[in-house]
């Protein structure tokens, strides 16, 4: 059984990373916009194939609880008449695909071979000099990122996931951990300041994360991360200034002045306190079901005639992620980073017990979310499935080294 789980788990990464990141704004140009539903299905037959064949159909305590918050929330937003029974279970799946993607690869337990490994390793250094092509192009005739990347922002995405699987699938050592910056690096040519942000802290981490790297709080730690904070803020500055000052509030100073983006950031924290503690419900703010339907809270807090917020031109709706937690509530804003808290604990704690790679990667990965939730919702999308997919796979290693080793662990090492 695992031995086939295995196998097509390496077809599903394949052709996930072909058509559910390189070429997907490709496919959707020409009118399939399904790739990544079709990507989740076969991930979650996999997943239905580990279970049934197990004893007992063992399931994930962590995952049943994600999956009732879910449902939870579901039923509280059809209970309010949050919007459209459509846009609410379109939000449904949208929220919940990338924790289904990470909590299936954890439980199928999936295993790459070296040989595996090194067709990866091939086809993402083909996949690179396509991504630094297009952004090397880019400056010469523009709309060619319009038909392969859909914007420069997904060109960025596109290199931050083909270095960290690059990683994963290397030996990790100095010449991988310098391949891994030079196909990060390409991303710069995108011009994103979140991605110049999280290139010099994946940086920094290359450097200090070494063989004599303790993971604990002490002063020189403590010195690293305010390091890592500042040089991170300060390559992002000029956006963030624009973004959060000056251009989100603009000279009035006023909540009509807003911008977009400033907007979404701006307002939900009026909703999270009108509607405490479970917010709107799915499909009301901040996300894509919430334009599709147009979502009759824009209309209440005035947001219905602001640039990209209207129902006739809503393409800055879904512009960034954590404005969307407006959704869930002061319940949700605590139970999403207690999520992602937990992983990283994990992650910091196994990196004491020799699975430096995993553990580094998975905070890499961790901080990449953080600092694209900022302005993307990068978590909901096929490439953020796709990232999912893969902290799930280094969370599925974790385990089965920590399983192997005199260290020792149990079934419940993700509860």
């Amino acid at each position: 059984m695992q031995e086939f789980i295995n196998r097509q788990f390496f077809n599903l990464t394949v052709f996930t990373l072909i058509f559910g990141v390189m070429f997907y704004d490709v496919i959707h140009n020409l009118g399939f916009s399904y790739v990544d539903e079709i990507c989740a299905v076969l991930l979650l037959l996999l997943f239905g194939y580990k279970v049934l064949h197990s004893k007992g159909w063992e399931f994930n305590r962590m995952f049943l609880f994600v999956s009732g918050v879910f449902v939870f929330y579901l039923i509280y937003s059809f209970a309010i008449h949050a919007n459209t029974k459509s846009a609410i279970l379109t939000d449904f799946v949208i929220q919940l695909k990338p924790y289904l993607a990470f909590f299936c690869v954890y439980a199928i337990h999936p295993r790459l071979t070296e040989n595996q490994r090194r067709i990866i390793r091939q086809l993402i250094l083909l996949c690179s000099l396509y991504v630094l092509l297009i952004g090397v192009v880019y400056f010469i005739y523009y709309d060619l990122i319009v038909y392969t990347f859909g914007h420069m922002s997904r060109l960025a995405t596109a290199s931050s996931i083909l270095a960290l699987l690059y990683l994963y699938c290397s030996d990790y050592s100095k010449t991988d951990k310098m391949i891994f910056i030079l196909l990060l690096s390409i991303g710069i040519l995108s011009g994103r300041s979140k991605h110049f942000g999280f290139f010099a802290i994946s940086l920094l981490i290359m450097i200090y994360f070494n063989k004599s790297f303790k993971m604990k709080l002490n002063a020189r730690n403590t010195a690293f991360i305010i390091i890592a904070l500042a040089c991170t803020l300060f390559v992002a500055r000029e956006k963030i200034y624009f973004y959060f000052i000056t251009g989100g509030f603009g000279d009035g100073r006023t909540p009509s002045d807003l911008f977009a983006r400033m907007a979404l950031y701006y307002y939900s924290l009026e909703i999270f306190t009108d509607y405490f503690p479970f917010g709107t419900g799915f499909g009301t703010y901040a996300t894509h079901a919430s334009a599709l339907d147009y979502s009759p809270i824009y209309i209440k807090y005035g947001m219905q005639n602001m640039h990209g917020l209207t129902k006739e031109a809503p393409a800055f709706i879904s512009d960034t992620y954590f404005p969307a937690l407006a959704q869930f509530g002061i319940a949700g804003v605590i139970l999403f980073f207690t999520f992602w808290i937990y992983l990283a604990r994990k992650a910091m704690k196994v990196y004491r017990l020799n699975c430096h790679k995993e553990a580094t990667i998975a905070l890499i990965i961790i901080i990449f979310f953080m600092i694209e939730s900022t302005t993307d919702s990068t978590i909901t999308h096929n490439r953020g499935m796709f990232i999912m997919m893969l902290l799930g796979l280094l969370f599925s290693d974790i385990h089965a080294k920590l399983s192997n080793s005199v260290h020792g662990t149990d079934e419940n090492f993700i509860s």
